[in-house]
């Protein structure tokens, strides 16, 4: 009986000499996941704010982009309606053979680029491709209206850059959901007494941390 309880005895012995030892192993496992987790989790939200503000600025660039663009257009639809009148009285006057008052109205009132089209008007061959006025013929350009078609692309360009660093900005804030759990999963993990559910934990932490740093790849843009 002696025997036995001596043979009993050593291996329990063991066991608590090699349990601290392996305790300590996981709570410093347990700690450096935090650590990483925790500067991770930092990272992605100074980021994420960082792309939330740059969006917002591209946003409310583009709405002011815009607005000049609908001004722009604006004045070229004074521009227009104002040329179409003009030419709609030169042309009547033509008809009724008042020639001076027509003259005189192309040469005080037409604009340049009117004047410019309608020479184009008056000299077009007569086909099926001849105008009906000179406001459809490509001589006629109004500066306000290229302004207009470019600003108007620069205000989508901007709300294109503005959407893409939003989409990006998504990113960290997905990276925050993964290395949150990663940091609940190694915070507990050194709580248990059962080595396996601590060393299941901190695996389960381990592998959540690896979907963040993609999230943040993706959200830096090295990821395509």
């Amino acid at each position: 009986m002696t025997d036995d309880s001596g043979t009993n005895a050593a291996p329990t012995a063991e066991a608590a000499e090699a349990e601290p030892s392996d305790r300590g192993l996981i709570e410093l496992i347990a700690a450096i996941l935090l650590g990483l987790a925790g500067l991770l989790t930092g990272y992605a939200a100074y980021y994420g704010s960082l792309a939330d503000g740059d969006s917002l600025e591209g946003y409310t660039s583009s709405q002011r982009t815009t607005a000049d663009a609908n001004a722009f257009y604006g004045d070229y639809a004074q521009t227009y309606t104002g040329d179409q009148q003009l030419f709609l009285q030169y042309k009547i006057k033509l008809d009724e053979g008042n020639q001076e008052i027509a003259d005189d109205i192309r040469q005080n009132l037409f604009s340049e680029p009117l004047e410019k089209a309608t020479v184009a008007w008056e000299t077009q061959p007569d086909d099926e491709n001849a105008r009906a006025t000179p406001l459809d013929r490509d001589e006629y350009v109004v500066q306000s209206f290229l302004d207009y078609q470019s600003t108007s692309e620069l205000a989508e360009q901007q709300f294109a850059d503005a959407k893409h660093i939003n989409e990006l900005g998504d990113n960290y804030g997905l990276a925050q959901v993964f290395l949150a759990i990663a940091l609940f999963a190694a915070g507990i993990a050194a709580l248990f007494k059962i080595r396996k559910l601590s060393i299941g934990l901190l695996i389960g932490s381990a592998l959540l941390i690896v979907p963040g740093l993609w999230a943040i790849g993706k959200g830096k843009g090295w990821i395509s």
